[in-house]
């Protein structure tokens, strides 16, 4: 404790002399006292570090003497204050001889702060909101100008009240003690008022000229644009310049690799192509932006420089947050997802082969109009799911030219078709469907792989002997001599008459004409045709066309109306 008291002592008296600083917490002796000389001091300290050393020397010895482990441990903590003390009082000494510099300077390292990333961010931060506070510093200056010009506006009135009801005391007061410390009191309130006035008219002058318009604003907007020009706007010209010129180039780069791989067809020779476009890629994106970075900083721009590393960051942080969707998007581009290239897809119900998978991916369907040919982003492919396919696989339910039969009763051409429309010739007119209404109309196509035309007909009961062995092949004789005079004849595949049910009041023939794709556009003809031949053979050979029978059952107490009744 005396060690400590005498440091004190040198540090707040003797060293404020040697270095000729004011000392506000030293004793008024010590104010007054002479300043001691450089020698006095050394030797003062020199005789404390004397001392100092003498006391461990006894202690170390106390240590050694007894046998109490409580006293050593006491006599252990006085040694460690005492080895804190004299260290301080050598320091003290040399950088007293030294003029304030010491050995431990050169021989320790400083300590390392900590990471904080918090700290760093603001580093990078506060050029811009300097710059900030410069933009803004004009009308924040005046704000602050008219919140004090109303605070000494204020106090100017209350100063102005008080002088005046002093002025009436004084003129009131009869004693001269009192009168006496009035107006000391008086002098004290107008010396305010002064300050106030004064403090007013300053407010006054600088809220003039920050609020007076520039005499020539043309040309000082002209000087604020060329200032810009040749600092902050050159500087934005450069970084933009720079990134897209090393983007540019080494995308020239990846096209030139691109080409001389793309005569490569092995499987695992494409697959490294993709990884090697895929990190050149990214390579070229963070050069890019290493180049723009560079430009702002050797060009001193903090403000563009902070703004840019901010933006990184932030992007940076949006990246980590869909890394896995971009994960599924890099295994989809290296060919290693679900969707694969030149397997089939479908997409929005159509199928399309895969032609080649990229940031952008090409697929393909022949029987659309145009080369059947759409380029897709590799994002909408995520949750897609790719197959091999036969080569005989269809790839659309119809080609233009195809005569098509939509729900089972529209028939029409189709004239044109695409990835989003489907076009037909319906009864004349052109009708215009979606690619999803078209497919969801089941389209029946007739000229793809030819047709079958059907229909039934029924002969009557009382030609139940002869209807196998009579009708059924003079029935097919007949159409087929009068199929030979029809020009859709030259497209006929096959003609059966095969006798089909017995129903309730017929006996039903089933005749199924089967065409080529060809005679397509004669199917409502050929129908009707069916229809009417069958007709003229019952007429040429008197066969009984029956027609439906309803039989109506009366109660027995009316017997003098029919049993039944035939309806027609």
């Amino acid at each position: 404790m005396i060690v400590r008291g005498l440091i004190l002592f040198i540090v707040l008296g003797w060293l404020p002399g040697l270095y000729a600083q004011p000392a506000a917490d030293a004793s008024v002796a010590a104010e007054t006292a002479a300043p001691a000389s450089p020698e006095e001091v050394l030797q003062t300290l020199l005789e404390a570090i004397n001392k100092i050393e003498a006391e461990r020397v006894q202690l170390k010895r106390q240590v050694k003497r007894t046998s109490d482990p409580a006293a050593a441990q006491q006599i252990e903590a006085q040694l460690e204050a005492l080895d804190r003390d004299l260290q301080e009082m050598k320091n003290l000494f040399e950088e007293t001889a030294t003029g304030g510099l010491s050995l431990s300077a050169l021989v320790h390292k400083p300590k390392e702060a900590s990471f904080n990333w918090q700290r760093e961010l603001e580093e990078i931060a506060r050029p811009i909101f300097d710059e900030l506070k410069q933009l803004t510093e004009r009308p924040r200056l005046m704000e602050r100008l008219k919140s004090e010009r109303a605070v000494y506006e204020d106090r100017l009135q209350i100063a102005r009240s008080a002088i005046a009801e002093l002025e009436d005391a004084i003129a009131q007061t009869e004693a001269a003690s009192v009168k006496k410390a009035l107006n000391v009191l008086f002098e004290q309130w107008q010396d305010q008022r002064e300050s106030a006035e004064r403090r007013l008219q300053r407010i006054h002058a600088q809220l003039q000229r920050l609020s007076a318009p520039s005499n020539e604003p043309g040309k000082e907007l002209a000087a604020k644009l060329q200032e810009f020009a040749s600092g902050r706007g050159l500087n934005i010209v450069l970084a933009i310049s720079g990134f897209m010129l090393i983007y540019l180039l080494l995308a020239g780069l990846e096209r030139l690799f691109g080409r001389l791989n793309s005569r490569r067809h092995e499987p695992g020779t494409r697959r490294m192509a993709r990884v090697a476009i895929l990190l050149f890629r990214t390579l070229a994106i963070i050069l890019s932006m290493f180049t723009a970075i560079l430009v702002l900083y050797v060009r001193d721009d903090w403000l563009l420089l902070g703004l840019l590393i901010l933006l990184t960051i932030g992007l940076v942080w949006g990246l980590q947050k869909s890394l896995p969707r971009y994960i599924k998007e890099i295994r989809i581009l290296l060919n290693m997802g679900s969707v694969r290239e030149g397997e089939r897809i479908v997409y929005q119900g159509i199928p399309w082969k895969i032609v080649s998978l990229n940031f952008y991916t090409l697929l393909h369907n022949p029987l659309l109009h145009g080369g059947g040919l759409l380029r897709l982003p590799i994002d909408r492919l995520i949750d897609m799911q790719s197959r091999p396919y036969a080569p005989d696989e269809p790839w659309f339910p119809s080609q233009e030219g195809d005569i098509v039969i939509l729900d089972g009763d529209v028939f029409g051409k189709v004239l044109l078709q695409t990835p989003e429309t489907v076009q037909m010739q319906i009864m004349g007119a052109i009708t215009t469907f979606s690619v999803e209404s078209y497919l969801a109309k089941n389209p029946r196509n007739l000229s793809r792989d030819g047709f079958a035309v059907p229909i039934t007909f029924g002969v009557d009961y009382q030609h139940q002997n002869v209807i196998l062995s009579e009708i059924v092949p003079t029935l097919r004789a007949y159409l087929q001599e009068q199929l030979v005079q029809q020009p859709f004849h030259p497209h006929l595949k096959t003609l059966l008459v095969e006798f089909n049910e017995a129903a309730v009041s017929s006996l039903n023939l089933l005749v199924v004409a089967i065409f080529t794709g060809a005679g397509a556009e004669d199917y409502w003809s050929i129908r009707r045709f069916l229809q009417r031949t069958a007709v003229s053979a019952c007429n040429q050979y008197g066969w009984i066309i029956p027609f439906e029978q309803v039989t109506v059952h009366l109660p027995p107490a009316q017997p003098l109306l029919p049993s039944a009744r035939h309806v027609g």
